[in-house]
């Protein structure tokens, strides 16, 4: 979806574009948080349904869906928040007013973002994984033929530029949330998983285990999506060219990053499985699979990348100075694609062991503590100026990559089974 954004604003010039690259970046983090809390929900259905729980299964669910409701509100609130933020970082006036406007588009379709989040994770837990990919295929359409309408004032509808953009993905997310709803609760076949039950008290135990679990992945994600967040706010700083540069790459690299976000998602799903179980060996091997497909995916990615960067950009929009500019700031991003594909997987891999904590200060130190204060010292210190960002974005991510496959291999172990179990 954000590709298709990007694509279709890009359109319309440089000043749209970075609005959508700080509105997005802004909206993204503080749903991540949100969304990454849910993920809590993984652990807990995977190894159930390792250890042959089913019911336990729909019964997370469920609580999950308590979860996201009460989620939703200070996320909207802190959204509420953007502009002032926009503008306590010195943001250009035109870009504070079209972010904006994208934000504001962007909240009513939290809800039914969690809402999906919730019954997605509870499907990928059970290991039914198509239904909610052919529910995102058609939200994608959806989602084009909206920005077709709506940033271009198509079918008699008032052209709203970047804003349009953000309420064809709002709308995208009702329909997302609405289809897989009727999907796990319309199934036969899932009903043994008690989707549906009588209603009942709240049990506060898992309620509280699933948040316990989930805030340090929501709050990982916020950091990880929140430093290029940052970045953006400083890319903003070296102008609009440099911002709307920025985007592009990054959406570029986000493209590809897709596949070992998968794969982190595989991980998780079978080191938890085979926990659940207990069969220790299987989860290793499980995350070394994944490490070896996302890491050999990303390799080639980067090679792409580097070769075609100039090619990559031109999809974007016809101005050659931020084609130059997406082109340039490409061929850093072309580094940084294997560490990029190691850290999600190990994330995935510790989350499926239940570890969720560790990964999190992790993540804090990489990111905020050697990525952003390394790229705006060889952005404006030593005068490398939008390439500066981006190496420091590098370095974080070897950090954290490197970081997290030694604290697998060191926590996830046969001796250890009985502290794995506990946890």
């Amino acid at each position: 979806m954000g590709t298709v954004d990007t694509l279709m604003v890009g359109r319309l010039g440089a000043g749209p574009l970075a609005a959508v690259a700080v509105g997005n970046g802004l909206s993204l983090t503080v749903i991540v948080l949100g969304m990454g809390t849910l993920f809590g929900l993984d652990p807990v259905v995977a190894q159930a349904y390792g250890a042959g729980r089913e019911r336990d299964c729909g019964r997370a669910m469920r609580h999950g869906l308590v979860l996201a409701i009460l989620l939703a509100v200070p996320m909207v609130l802190l959204l509420s928040q953007a502009r002032w933020l926009m503008v306590a970082t010195g943001q250009p006036p035109a870009v504070v007013d079209g972010a904006a406007a994208y934000v504001r588009a962007i909240v009513p379709g939290v809800l039914p973002f969690l809402v999906f989040t919730v019954f997605r994770q509870f499907l990928q837990g059970i290991g039914h994984v198509r239904p909610a990919m052919w529910i995102m295929i058609a939200a994608n359409g959806i989602n084009f033929v909206g920005n077709w309408i709506l940033i271009y004032g198509n079918a008699g509808a008032p052209a709203l530029g970047a804003a349009g953009a953000a309420w064809a993905t709002t709308i995208s997310r009702w329909a997302m949330g609405a289809a897989i709803a009727v999907y796990v609760f319309a199934q036969r076949d899932l009903r043994r998983y008690a989707v549906v039950a009588p209603r009942g008290s709240l049990d506060r135990v898992l309620l509280s285990r699933i948040a316990r679990l989930g805030a340090p992945v929501g709050m990982q994600l916020a950091m990880e999506l929140g430093v290029f967040a940052a970045s953006s706010l400083l890319m903003g700083r070296l102008g609009t060219l440099a911002l709307a540069g920025h985007q592009i790459a990054l959406n570029v690299v986000s493209i590809t990053f897709m596949i070992p976000l998968g794969l982190s998602a595989t991980a998780a799903v079978r080191v938890g499985h085979a926990l659940g179980r207990g069969d220790v060996p299987a989860a290793r091997r499980a995350a070394l699979a994944c490490w070896l497909l996302g890491l050999g995916f990303m390799a080639c990615s980067a090679l792409s990348v580097g070769t075609w960067r100039t090619s990559l950009a031109r999809l974007y929009t016809q101005d050659l100075d931020v084609v130059a500019m997406g082109a340039a700031l490409l061929l850093v991003g072309a580094a940084f694609q294997v560490p990029d594909g190691g850290q999600t997987i190990g994330i995935g891999a510790l989350r499926g062991a239940a570890d969720t904590r560790g990964p999190m200060w992790i993540t804090i130190i990489g990111y905020w503590g050697v990525a952003l204060p390394l790229g705006y010292l060889l952005a404006f210190e030593a005068g490398l100026g939008p390439q500066g960002v981006w190496w420091g974005l590098t370095a974080g991510l070897t950090f954290v990559a490197t970081a997290l496959a030694w604290r697998f291999h060191r926590r996830v172990r046969p001796e250890r089974l009985a502290a794995l179990r506990a946890a």
